[in-house]
């Protein structure tokens, strides 16, 4: 086998792996995507959407009524056929259907709306799991380098009391660190099997999650956010139903026929009926129609009025709030872990065989994890106020 054969064959191999490794990973918009065509949550939101869209289709007015008649009397068996049609008034046919018609847009404003939230949940769902699944790593880094500091102090053990003391403790935090890497391996797998409650068909085998960018939300200040939309839809159907019990003193109309055929006897005979309700004879039941729907319209200008003021207070701290993590976050990037970092590369090439040495070369990796550490809770805490906003506003972030 030639060198290069070999080296082809190497090539190949690690190719063959890094695919691998790669068909295993997620990111944030893969899974979002995902998201939105298998979560369950999404799809019956969009079944009621669609079942308010039927329903708002065509006019609802009672059907008609056919019945086949038989009368017997001294003159023989007589049969005939009686039609009767019940209409509302012109009116109320028109409201009806106006009324059915903004439920059936606030219903899809509503699903918009919960959409939304529900995209945001499922974000923050992944940024806990990559956020587990990176504090698994630190706290196996952590475990191999105590690991590594105690083979240090172990040669220094012989001449010093003061170093026997330092590996005791070194080994039994080594321990200790079994556990923690046990804990965070477990609240990993917890993170992920969540994940399924948003993409049932997720394949969890060996999933890694990708690093998310940090994505910067743009709030438009013109925009009318899917809560507002939602609250302003469900007034106008609440409108709507006011002004058609408005109408509940208004008589309905009633057309009836009846036709015999006759016999031997009696001659064919038929009979034409028009009638009207009368609602106003019993005006407590209007007026308590009336009266409901008046006290929803007055319930539904609060609510709107509400999600007002809440929204834009809401997106302002919000904004504010991912301003401050921001600049938090980077600052910890671009300043305080290069400068970590330097100084666990600078320990590795000092002396670590006094115990200043064998301190400071500890002191420097915690110091290092805890900032990583805190640097992964801060992107969290970021992000989820980042998707706060998204649902706040209606934005599924760049997919």
């Amino acid at each position: 086998m030639t060198m290069k054969f070999k080296l082809m064959l190497i090539l190949v191999i690690i190719s063959v792996s890094i695919q691998g490794i790669a068909s295993n990973t997620l990111s944030i918009n893969e899974f979002i995507k995902q998201v939105q065509v298998q979560s369950p949550d999404l799809q019956i939101d969009q079944a009621l959407s669609d079942e308010a869209t039927a329903k708002a289709s065509g006019s609802q007015i009672s059907p008609p009524m056919v019945g086949l008649m038989t009368m017997k009397d001294g003159s023989g068996r007589n049969q005939g056929i009686e039609v009767e049609q019940q209409i509302p008034f012109p009116t109320k046919i028109g409201k009806e259907i106006d009324t059915r018609r903004f439920d059936s847009e606030a219903q899809k404003s509503s699903q918009a709306f919960r959409k939304f939230l529900i995209i945001s949940k499922a974000r923050m769902a992944y940024f806990e799991y990559w956020a587990a699944f990176e504090k698994l790593q630190l706290a196996k880094e952590k475990k191999n380098w105590l690991k590594q500091h105690a083979k240090i102090a172990r040669t220094t053990t012989r001449s010093d009391s003061g170093a026997q003391i330092h590996l005791l403790g070194i080994e039994s935090e080594v321990d200790l660190f079994e556990n923690e890497v046990i804990t965070a391996d477990t609240n990993f797998s917890d993170k992920k099997i969540l994940l399924k409650t948003y993409v049932p068909d997720l394949n969890l085998t060996d999933l890694v999650p990708k690093k998310p960018e940090l994505e910067k939300v743009q709030v438009d200040p013109v925009f009318k956010n899917t809560l507002i939309r939602w609250k302003e839809n469900e007034l106008k159907a609440a409108e709507a139903n006011q002004s058609l019990m408005n109408q509940a003193y208004l008589p309905d109309i009633i057309l009836r026929y009846r036709g015999f055929n006759g016999n031997e006897l009696t001659p064919r005979s038929e009979e034409l009926m028009v009638g009207i309700t009368l609602p106003f004879l019993f005006f407590w039941q209007a007026k308590s129609e009336t009266r409901q729907a008046s006290f929803r319209s007055t319930k539904t200008q609060s609510e709107l009025r509400k999600a007002q003021i809440e929204s834009e207070a809401t997106v302002k701290s919000l904004t504010l709030k991912i301003e401050n993590l921001s600049q938090q976050l980077s600052n910890l990037e671009v300043k305080i872990l290069p400068r970590a970092q330097k100084r666990m590369n600078l320990i590795k090439n000092l002396s670590q065989r006094t115990m200043e040495g064998l301190d400071e070369h500890r002191q420097v990796m915690l110091d290092t994890i805890d900032l990583k550490t805190k640097t992964i809770d801060l992107r969290v805490e970021l992000e989820n106020s980042n998707s706060d906003l998204m649902a706040l506003i209606g934005k599924e972030g760049n997919l």
